[in-house]
């Protein structure tokens, strides 16, 4: 019991902890430093001297396609821009939910602490390598902070030497990886280390900062942090990329936007793990229920996707439109101006529509005449079974309430309908009565939707359904209706 109810805890707070991490990389995603755009402002110089001190630049050259250095368990690398080495050791993962805890041995990036790991060590280490200075042209590069954007090839190692460090480790080549084997029966400890690089290509383009004649990272858009980390968002503009300029600006390009697109698909998916997580902590205990626990299950993760995906999607959209305040602009921009013509439009045709009802009536009328007009038009209609039932009499005291009628004028206007109704001839209509209580509320500039529940619970008592009623509205705005002779 007590081990449930750390488990459901565990799941109120992991759940909301990955749905907000995750939306925090979506927003930091679309507001990420763009390489790309700042790479294709810099200015192009033919040699290193062109480039002002402290400005930014690009400069297209050949390359070194000997280019060396050493690495730590084998003795160099020949021909690659930079080197990624990936350490992996095999051993037990434990993979625990609400009701049981499952063991399996895999390859994992580092050693899981758990108690069947116990006396597991590993001894090899990830890491990126690349030489102290590049050289792109006649312009020397410093290395540090330096990025890329191009593929990464594996290197097999049957290329490489093994230095004294790799050998001392054991080390043997196998298929894609360097190999150490611990000795034991089930493989348990292995490890192996992969290889991969970018080759170093006959003509490359470097953009950054000027200094001294050197290449260096423009650090002032720099970002920090965890979330940044995850989503490769450096914020610095150093870069050595393969091609002339508009074939590395056409690369920075591709990769910004791959990159971003993973990110999205990764983080939307994440929101809705994280929302999942949380909903299952809720309902958990009935997926162990034959027939329930099925449609339990997939109640929850419908329900996630339905908060999941939205969350995802107005996190995505904000930080997008955060990050390009001219489309905002005009978004916002669009909005007043349609805003702008419906008030405008609105208010020619209320225009139009107190003067129709002025001449109707033959005077100029008042707000405070309106309004005891709309009343009567209203009360009418509710006499027109010559009688006033609970429900009509309540909705005419609501309306009076509503405009701060007393109760003795809400009286003497109901038996003024109630006469009016008594007196009226023949061609006079049901239809007549409520095309005029739509025009005279509308008079006023609006139909409100209070005015418009009004209008519906009252017609509905006399037989007219939503749509009669809408299009008899659509027609008074249209102007089609034609008016009540006085």
């Amino acid at each position: 019991m007590a081990r449930n109810e750390k488990s459901r805890w565990g799941g109120i707070v992991i759940g909301p902890v990955i749905m907000l991490a995750a939306m925090a990389a979506l927003w930091c995603n679309e507001t990420r430093y763009d390489y790309y755009k700042a790479a294709a402002k810099t200015t192009e110089v033919a040699a290193p001297a062109d480039a002002k001190p402290g400005t930014n630049f690009s400069l297209t050259g050949s390359m070194e396609p000997g280019l060396t250095y050493s690495g730590k368990y084998v003795d160099s690398f020949t021909g690659y821009l930079t080197v990624a080495r990936s350490a992996e050791v095999y051993c037990w993962d434990r993979d625990k939910d609400d009701d049981r805890v499952r063991w399996s041995k895999k390859w994992m990036s580092s050693v899981e602490n758990n108690s069947r790991n116990n006396g597991i060590h590993q001894q090899c280490s990830s890491t990126s390598l690349h030489p102290p200075e590049y050289r792109v042209g006649e312009l020397p590069v410093d290395s540090q902070l330096i990025e890329f954007v191009d593929a990464y090839n594996p290197i097999s190692p049957s290329s490489l030497t093994l230095s004294q460090a790799g050998t001392n480790l054991r080390l043997q080549p196998q298929s894609e990886y360097f190999y150490l084997s611990k000795g034991q029966s089930d493989n348990l400890g292995d490890e192996r280390v992969r290889y991969t690089g970018i080759p170093v290509p006959a003509v490359a383009t470097y953009f950054g900062q000027s200094a001294s004649g050197r290449g260096v990272a423009d650090q002032s858009h720099r970002r920090t942090g965890f979330i940044n980390q995850i989503i490769q968002d450096s914020g610095n503009l150093h870069y050595i990329v393969a091609g002339d300029r508009k074939t590395a600006l056409a690369s920075m390009k591709s990769h910004i936007q791959r990159l971003k697109w993973i990110v999205r698909a990764i983080g939307t998916a994440a929101v809705v793990i994280g929302t999942l997580i949380l909903g299952s902590t809720f309902v958990g205990f009935l997926f162990h229920i034959p027939v329930i626990g099925p449609i339990a299950e997939m109640g929850v993760f419908l329900v996630a996707l339905l908060i999941g995906l939205p969350l995802a999607l107005l996190t995505i959209l904000s930080g997008y439109l955060a990050s390009h305040p001219f489309i905002l602009a005009a978004i916002l921009t669009g909005i007043v101006a349609i805003i702008y013509w419906i008030r405008k439009r609105g208010q020619a045709s209320q225009q139009i529509l107190k003067q129709d009802l002025d001449q109707q009536y033959g005077h100029q009328l008042s707000y405070e005449e309106m309004k005891d007009l709309e009343f009567l038009e209203l009360a009418q209609l509710a006499f027109s079974d010559a009688k006033l039932d609970t429900g009509e009499a309540k909705v005419l005291s609501q309306w009076a309430r509503k405009h701060g009628w007393d109760k003795t004028k809400c009286d003497a206007m109901i038996q003024r309908a109630k006469e009016n109704r008594g007196t009226e001839t023949e061609a006079e209509s049901n239809d007549d009565h409520l095309q005029n209580l739509i025009r005279l509320s509308m008079a006023d500039g609006s139909l409100s939707n209070y005015e418009v529940r009004t209008i519906r619970k009252v017609s509905k008592q006399i037989g007219y359904d939503d749509k009669t009623i809408r299009e008899m509205i659509d027609r008074v705005r249209r102007g089609i209706a034609t008016p009540t002779p006085a």
